[in-house]
């Protein structure tokens, strides 16, 4: 039988994208090395490169621009390599490094050794990296065994899993600044190297992976047809699984420790690979992607000094995420996240237990008088007690709530905000992970926050509320353009994920040229009510008394989308006005407490869940409970920030991360068989 078209064409296509991959390389690679500081002419690099340096701009480009070049290319084709190995045993084509949470984990350990490590701190730095990928590997892999199978479910894992890793090491910079102060550079993504050393040892063990990578390629076509079909022709299965996962964690090190954490590379490699050649083996997409994914590292950093000058170093991984953020939304368009894509269910049990609804007041109230009370001037429950309510007569007392009020007061209401938040995206989404900070809309809002810091110092009070208003709800308009006219819930969230990718990539890259006086943007960005007064207080409480009230009475629609896109239609539910009013509620309740409290994750996360514990499946008892507890973490965290480590201050966005870290994993590996 004679083959169609797209048979015999196919080894063709492999072979021009071959061809034209590597013209692209050398182009990139031409690019990069004639591009930098110091205006070395052109010929002098060529004659460097070709013959070696005869004075010291050659030995200039010898030394700095050259291993720069390879490093983008050992980086890049790591990743590559990585993303299709990653996305094989998975079987979920939104894989990657990044999405994963790998990278996240080798710069976790990367930064902990630099701050700790003692004699560690002299291991080779793709080794230590390798350590934290394995961890985190690990962690991600408890969580998938744990959750319903869909590939959103384990990106979305992945990245809260990553947020948490990147609040641990912002918090170990700040403990140790001294020690971690030369990583803030390389923790954006950078090629900048100081000589061969590490470029060698990335290009040999990077060599020896990608070998291997290759070596399985026949092993993971043959694992591709099913685990029955792979079993009877002689394949074991979990061996193949262990090996390919063991070559990509050592691959994900190689690209952490040459080039730092670098986002959506490898996604953007193996998808690109796919749609051009098409490779039927994996050999060869392995090989593809590899090529792609040099080009992509090497275009970025060839771009990023053609926006803003060669003498202005722009970390290549800002530029990724600026690129690679449109790209993930191109591939949640393509359909690789249907309908049903959004894990289908809350992940727990919801199951009321009527003795344990007293148990979230308790909290909150518990953490209000613990921020009134301790400090470095302590004071009684009693006298704090009066000091409030006007019939005290210790004038500590009343000092102490002078001082501590209005903070403790913009902590109760923006978590209570931020939780309520979290309440109506979840519902919305039907996704057990969604929250303000996975869709968009804390970015969003940081980013235009920021910039108002950076831009108008003097600006009026009301301007910093207004901008973190409007950039949260543009965020959140631009996921909802993005993901398309009724588009399904796993689109939107993975859209949103995109857009705060791209909103982290734009605040890293304002950090990075903002002046040394920008150090109260640097205290929003990790979220914190110190010096909040009763200005602040009215940001967040005059808009949450009119948005709480009307989440409130918007629970019946919560209750019923529970049910499912087809039980909601049976019920007359118009589901795609409902979703936007709720998306819509919900971004304005995030967007208000981050103008007032700064950049608080997990929050929105955390305390839906736990309320779902002890309310049941009543959206309208979650919200109240999930309130209660967001205002008991946040206030909590305010407190534990104050007093952790005097006469420093710990942030409290990441004093709650800290907290919401381990509840995340907990939370998975109680899931199994629970979800709805």
């Amino acid at each position: 039988m004679k083959a169609g078209p797209a048979g015999p064409a196919r080894p063709v296509r492999v072979a021009v994208a071959a061809v034209a991959g590597l013209v692209a390389l050398l182009a990139a690679f031409a690019g990069d090395i004639l591009q930098g500081a110091g205006g070395i002419p052109a010929h002098t690099v060529v004659d460097a490169v070709l013959h070696g340096a005869s004075d010291a701009d050659g030995q200039f480009v010898l030394d700095l621009r050259l291993p720069r070049a390879v490093a983008g290319i050992v980086a890049g084709a790591a990743l590559g390599l990585a993303a299709v190995l990653l996305q094989a045993i998975t079987r979920n084509r939104l894989a990657d490094p990044s999405t994963l949470g790998l990278s996240a984990g080798g710069q976790l350990a990367v930064t902990l050794v630099a701050a700790y490590g003692g004699f560690a701190s002299d291991a080779p730095t793709i080794l230590v990296a390798f350590a934290g990928v394995l961890f985190a590997g690990l962690v991600i892999g408890g969580i998938g065994r744990s959750a319903p199978d869909g590939p959103l479910r384990l990106v979305l894992a992945g990245t809260a899993v990553g947020l948490a890793f990147s609040a641990i090491v912002a918090a170990i910079q700040l403990v140790r600044e001294n020690e971690t102060s030369a990583l803030f550079l390389w923790g954006g993504g950078t090629l900048i190297q100081a000589g061969w050393e590490q470029v060698r040892i990335g290009a040999i063990v990077g060599g020896l992976a990608a070998v291997a990578a290759l070596a399985l390629g026949r092993r993971l076509d043959v694992a591709a047809l099913g685990e029955q079909a792979a079993r009877s022709l002689g394949l074991r299965a979990a061996r193949t699984r262990l090996l390919t996962l063991a070559v990509a964690a050592v691959l994900v090190a190689v690209a952490v420790g040459v080039a730092g954490p670098l986002a959506f590379v490898g996604l953007g490699a193996a998808h690109i690979a796919r749609v051009v050649a098409r490779p039927r083996s994996t050999a060869a997409l392995l090989a593809l992607s590899a090529l792609v994914g040099a080009v992509i590292v090497l275009a970025a950093d060839v771009l990023g000094r053609l926006l803003l000058g060669a003498a202005n170093e722009t970390p290549v991984g800002v530029v990724c995420a600026l690129i690679g953020a449109p790209a993930l939304v191109l591939v949640a368009r393509s359909g690789l996240v249907g309908s049903g894509a959004d894990g289908g269910g809350l992940g727990i049990r919801a199951r009321r237990r009527p003795w344990l609804l007293w148990l979230p007041p308790v909290l909150a109230v518990a953490a209000a008088l613990a921020g009134l009370c301790f400090g470095e001037l302590g004071v009684s429950v009693p006298a704090a007690l009066g000091a409030v309510f006007g019939f005290g007569d210790d004038p500590l007392a009343d000092l102490a709530v002078d001082l501590r009020g209005p903070r403790l007061a913009v902590a109760l209401v923006a978590g209570a905000c931020l939780a309520a938040s979290g309440t109506a995206l979840q519902a919305t989404v039907r996704n057990p992970l969604a929250s303000p900070e996975l869709l968009g809309v804390t970015g969003g809002a940081s980013v235009a926050a920021f910039a108002v810091i950076l831009v108008w110092s003097d600006a009026p009070g009301g301007a910093l509320p207004a901008a973190a208003f409007a950039g949260g709800m543009a965020a959140l308009f631009l996921v909802l353009l993005a993901s398309g006219r009724g588009s399904s819930p796993g689109r939107l969230i993975l859209v949103g994920v995109a857009v705060t990718a791209f909103c982290a990539g734009v605040t890293t890259l304002m950090v990075l040229h903002a002046s040394p006086a920008a150090a109260s943007a640097l205290v929003f960005l990790a979220g914190s009510t110190y010096g909040s007064d009763g200005g602040d207080l009215a940001v967040v409480g005059i808009p949450a008394l009119v948005l709480i009230p009307l989440v409130l009475a918007l629970t019946p629609w919560m209750d019923v989308m529970a049910l499912g896109d087809d039980a909601a239609s049976a019920l007359g539910l118009p589901r795609a006005r409902a979703r936007v009013v709720l998306l819509l509620a919900g971004g304005a309740l995030a967007c208000v407490a981050v103008a007032a409290a700064g950049t608080i994750a997990f929050v929105g996360l955390v305390a839906p869940h736990a309320a779902r514990l002890v309310a049941g499946g009543s959206h309208r008892r979650v919200l109240l409970s999930a309130m209660a507890l967001g205002a008991a973490l946040l206030a909590a965290a305010d407190v534990v920030g104050r007093l952790a480590l005097p006469p420093t201050e710990v942030p409290s966005g990441i004093v709650v991360a800290l907290i919401g870290a381990p509840y995340l994993a907990w939370l998975m590996s109680r899931s199994r068989g629970a979800a709805t």
